[in-house]
């Protein structure tokens, strides 16, 4: 269930430079048959200094003895070939951390779990990435993110430091909670789940096949967390600081909306120019229907 979930919306404890960009920061909420049951927080960002791409993200299930935790922290270079990741998942009193590093065609590192240690060392073939990054590379790809194409892929699953071939097919492009996306249904790890990815790379929702477990992007933490846990200084170690969650289309939506409702109407006393009238700029196109 749980690698469904990270697989689409989708941690090294390196400090986050000042200088790097965030291309997408939201919280998700996470949906067991239509009940919430769980948030992700998902960023990516962009360090120009390094030249490395960075996707972070935290994940929580559950309370007490069924409470589930997982983090990662991906790290690849402009191409977005792999440099590091350190992952992380808590789950009731079982634990299992893993910590890569990626150098000369070889991935090395070791991994923490159930009290035994094992390292790990394995070539890894040309074109192999994280998985984590797999919306990215098809926006990076000859073909991009469009309509009725067929992307095969050989990626890591984090969770255990295994490649495994994956193949991601995108259907035509449709509406979902009233944004322009493309369904894409993604096979990875003999599993099946559909990510609703705008043609910003930004997913907006997934549905774990099988299995009524479903994410929906949120416009703020607080709809997505609503009364799970919620620890700060937890967030600020993995992020850097305490995400707000407002890199993404659902927010900008949020905010276009209230100002166009707060905006007093034009009027002769207020000078507005005939013809003329207020201007939003890069208003998302809406629709009525949700995608299934």
């Amino acid at each position: 269930m749980v690698r469904s979930i990270l697989l689409a919306v989708a941690v090294s404890m390196l400090s986050l430079s000042a200088r790097a960009e965030i291309l997408f920061e939201g919280y998700s909420k996470i949906l067991s048959n239509d009940q919430h049951i769980g948030y992700v927080i998902s960023r990516y960002e962009f360090d120009a200094k390094k030249k490395h791409f960075i996707s972070t993200y935290f994940l929580k299930t559950g309370k007490g003895p069924t409470e589930v935790t997982e983090s990662l922290k991906a790290v690849a270079d402009s191409e977005l070939a792999p440099v590091s990741y350190e992952y992380t998942n808590l789950a009731g009193k079982e634990s299992k951390t893993i910590d890569a590093k990626f150098k000369n065609g070889t991935m090395s590192g070791v991994i923490l779990s159930g009290g035994k240690t094992q390292r790990i060392e394995k070539k890894i073939p040309k074109g192999t990435f994280l998985s984590t990054f797999l919306v990215y590379l098809m926006l990076k790809s000859k073909e991009g993110l469009r309509s009725e194409t067929n992307y095969e892929y050989q990626a890591i699953a984090e969770e255990d430091g295994a490649i495994t071939k994956g193949q991601a097919l995108v259907g035509k492009e449709e509406t979902f909670n009233g944004f322009k996306v493309f369904k894409i249904l993604n096979t990875f790890k003999d599993m099946k789940f559909l990510s609703y990815v705008n043609d910003r790379g930004e997913v907006l929702g997934t549905n774990a096949m099988g299995q009524g477990i479903t994410t929906e992007l949120v416009a703020s933490p607080s709809e997505a967390t609503a009364n799970l846990p919620y620890s700060a200084t937890l967030l600020k170690t993995l992020f850097g600081n305490v995400p707000i969650g407002q890199a993404n289309v659902v927010y900008r939506s949020l905010k276009l909306k209230e100002a166009e409702a707060n905006a007093p109407a034009p009027s002769k006393q207020m000078g507005v120019p005939q013809g003329q009238g207020i201007i939003i700029k890069a208003q998302p196109e809406k629709a009525e229907n949700k995608g299934n």
